[in-house]
């Protein structure tokens, strides 16, 4: 007889094993059949959290509908282009990206400390508004800057202001009363920047009419020393090279100047410190050849300390010691740099006095050559190349105070004429107002997004607080469990008592007692997958254990030395639990003296087995409790009886004590051929399978695979589609 395998059943053959010193963890991760799994066990958290979460939103939309119905009031501003520069010629066309940027930046300033100071005074807001206003008197400028929405509408020239609220007759007044505020906020910058503006260009028209008028009159000079006709008969041989001085006296003034400013420069970043930022110092400091033998020695260090430290430790002597040495070459850095600075902050220094002087000896030098050669070439030659050029610098100034009333005429057509100040115009504008929202124009709650809401969030939280559950619960629950985390192969698995639709009175006999059940025919399959995985003179002696008290230890033992027994095997079964016997309790014929009376000396081992009911079974009992069981089983007499006692039968198998509890079963596991770990499914946990696991391993115990004990057949769960195709095959077998 044998169970159909399903693909919800897998058990792994127990093939050689393997040696791995690191367990698989969850590197595989969770299957789709895992997570099927998890939602057929859990589907009732989640249904009840998605019905929960539905009603909760549902509940809390009509109350939101019926008492707290919310309305929206918006106006419209308009954004002008933004004012043409001084330098741009009216009109001046702005690009859509300037446009846009422009627009972004004034909605930006909507809800600015002025504005909402202004709008917080309005009457529509203190008068017009009492009920938000009663309600927000404290507050008013966090909420007007919360509840007031600015956005600008793309690819338009306006800006959206609008506000949300239960109070429907007053929105309007709140929301005009901003727009108004901001638009009056606008001209009052606008008019700022234009009389700024025109400031500026007074400014700059005044000294160009100084400049004029003092050319004006050293051109009269010139004029009056001689004629004019006199001047133009030399005006061919002294034009050139007047013209040349000239502009070489301009070019010096220039460089005079300039060096004027660096050394000004100069001495401010000396009183403030930003010296060391110049360029040629830190050029200086980069290929100063100390400052770089340093830096390399340093990152030599450095990269020394790092191996020391991977090697010796933070606290290793040498990690001190290369760290001293970091330390003094860092101070050797800091006082190589101040060195390189102080002498560079010289040498610039002497630079710019040096630089001054030139100019000033250039300046002064193409002056007196200027004044030789205008007495040389004669006065009225010089005279007439000023006169020249005194009369085009004149035009070129006009002009530009020309453009520059020019300028000024429109910034201020922009603004407001003198006693017509409704005239007065700003970049802002309000295009249309806010109007009161009818009855059935509110815009909260909006239904069609918290339904769908309400139910994904229903979903989310029903399927996260199952897998939330699933992953808090730690213990092997099934095949997977062991498959996916713990290394060791599945020799087979057992099912709960509970599950099973016979009546039995002791699941430790269940393959005596029900031997045409699922329980008995996973011990089979059990037998066959360890008979079968390889040879069978290498197993002829077994150990069963499990991590913690309770796991079925004793059940598995007897019901697979059973099994074994009825294929034809001659099998012993022996307990070695000196804690806790059960052979005995199970055998009543079992004699009193048992192994403990063996490892002493008291008997010989054949004298104690006692033949049962079973045909090819016999039993050992425990014996009298020694009081050092694991020194008498890890003795050189316990592996000598071993060795006659399989000698004698084909399979000996040792029902041990608790391996987690008491040294006893890892002591025995050294002497036998291989361990058989019995796992309780829903008790013991992965970390407790992993540690039993790795005790077996430390002491040199071969383990030959893990069988997994009571294995519940709950809705997700293992067994299930096994246990009804092995009761319906069994129903429809002949008789």
């Amino acid at each position: 007889m044998t169970i159909i395998q399903t693909r919800e059943q897998s058990p792994h053959p127990a093939a050689a094993t393997r040696k791995s010193s690191q367990p698989r963890g969850l590197s595989s991760g969770m299957t789709p059949r895992d997570i099927w799994r998890v939602i057929l066990k859990r589907k009732w958290v989640i249904i009840l959290s998605f019905v929960i979460c539905s009603a909760v939103t549902a509940s809390v939309t009509l109350v939101w509908w019926l008492f707290f119905r919310g309305y929206t009031a918006d106006a419209f501003l308009a954004v002008s282009p933004p004012p043409a520069t001084m330098m741009q010629v009216m009109p001046f066309q702005y690009t859509k990206d300037v446009i846009e940027r422009n627009k972004r930046s004034q909605a930006a300033l909507v809800k600015h400390q002025a504005v909402l100071d202004e709008a917080a005074k309005d009457r529509r807001i203190r008068e017009d508004s009492k009920v938000w206003f009663r309600k927000h008197r404290e507050e008013i400028y966090e909420e007007l800057d919360e509840e007031i929405d600015v956005s600008p509408m793309p690819e338009t020239n306006f800006i959206r202001l609008s506000m949300t609220g239960t109070e429907r007759n007053e929105l309007a007044d709140i929301v005009n009363a901003m727009a108004d505020s901001f638009v009056n906020y606008t001209r009052r910058i606008a008019r700022r920047e234009r009389e700024g503006s025109i400031g500026k260009l007074d400014a700059e028209k005044k000294t160009l009419e100084i400049r004029r008028d003092a050319i004006r009159r050293q051109l009269a000079i010139e004029k009056s020393n001689e004629s004019i006709a006199a001047m133009q008969g030399k005006q061919s041989t002294v034009a050139t090279q007047l013209q040349m001085l000239t502009q070489q006296i301009i070019d010096a003034e220039v460089e005079m100047s300039k060096a004027d400013v660096a050394m000004r420069a100069y001495s401010e970043s000396l009183k403030d410190g930003s010296v060391a930022n110049d360029p040629q110092i830190l050029q200086a400091m980069e290929f100063d050849f100390t400052l770089r033998s340093l830096k390399a020695r340093q990152a030599e260090l450095e990269t020394h300390l790092h191996n020391v430290i991977q090697k010796f430790g933070q606290k290793h002597r040498q990690v001190r010691e290369v760290n001293g040495l970091i330390e003094a070459i860092k101070n050797q850095i800091t006082a190589q740099e101040k060195i390189v600075l102080d002498t560079q902050v010289r040498a610039i220094g002497m630079y710019r006095e040096m630089e001054r002087g030139s100019a000033a000896g250039q300046l002064a030098d193409l002056k007196d050559r200027l004044n030789k050669a205008q007495s040389a070439a004669k006065d009225l030659e010089r005279s007439l190349g000023n006169i020249e050029a005194y009369t085009q610098e004149i035009e070129y100034i006009q002009d530009s105070i020309t453009k520059i009333d020019e300028r000024v005429r429109d910034l201020r057509m922009l603004g407001f004429r003198p006693g017509e100040e409704e005239s007065e115009t700003g970049p802002v504008t309000v295009e249309a107002y806010a109007t009161e929202p009818r009855e059935d124009q509110w815009t909260r709650p909006r239904l069609g997004v918290l339904t769908p809401l309400g139910i994904v969030v229903g979903l989310i939280i029903g399927f996260g607080l199952a897998f939330l559950l699933e992953f808090m619960d730690t213990s092997v629950k099934s095949p997977s469990d062991l498959i996916r985390r713990v290394d060791l192969p599945m020799l087979g698995m057992v099912p709960h008592s509970d599950d099973l639709d016979e009546e039995i009175e002791d699941l430790r006999r269940v393959v005596v007692l029900a031997p045409h059940s699922p329980a008995a025919e996973a011990f089979r399959q059990i037998r066959t997958n360890l008979l079968f995985s390889g040879p069978s003179q290498q197993r002829r002696s077994l150990l069963v254990t499990s991590p913690t008290p309770k796991d079925g230890r004793t059940s598995v033992t007897i019901n697979l030395a059973t099994s074994m027994a009825q294929a034809g095997r001659r099998v012993l079964v022996v307990d070695a639990n000196f804690r806790r016997p059960a052979i005995a309790e199970m055998f009543p014929q079992a004699k009193e003296a048992g192994l403990s009376s063996v490892l002493v000396g008291q008997a010989a081992w054949k004298d104690v087995v006692s033949v049962t009911e079973v045909p090819n079974l016999s039993v050992i009992a425990s014996g009298p409790l020694p009081p050092n069981p694991a020194e008498l089983l890890g003795s050189e007499i316990t592996g000598k009886i071993i060795s006659e006692m399989t000698a004698e039968y084909d399979q000996v198998i040792f029902d041990g004590c608790p391996l987690m509890l008491v040294s006893d079963a890892c002591v025995l596991g050294t002497q036998v051929d291989g361990v058989i770990l019995v796992v309780r499914a829903g008790v013991n946990s992965i970390g407790i399978v992993r540690r039993t696991t790795e005790r077996l391993r430390q002491v040199g115990a071969r383990v030959f695979g893990v069988v997994l004990q009571g294995v519940r057949t709950t809705s997700g769960g293992y067994l299930r589609k096994n246990y009804e195709t092995f009761y319906e095959y069994h129903q429809k077998s002949p008789t």
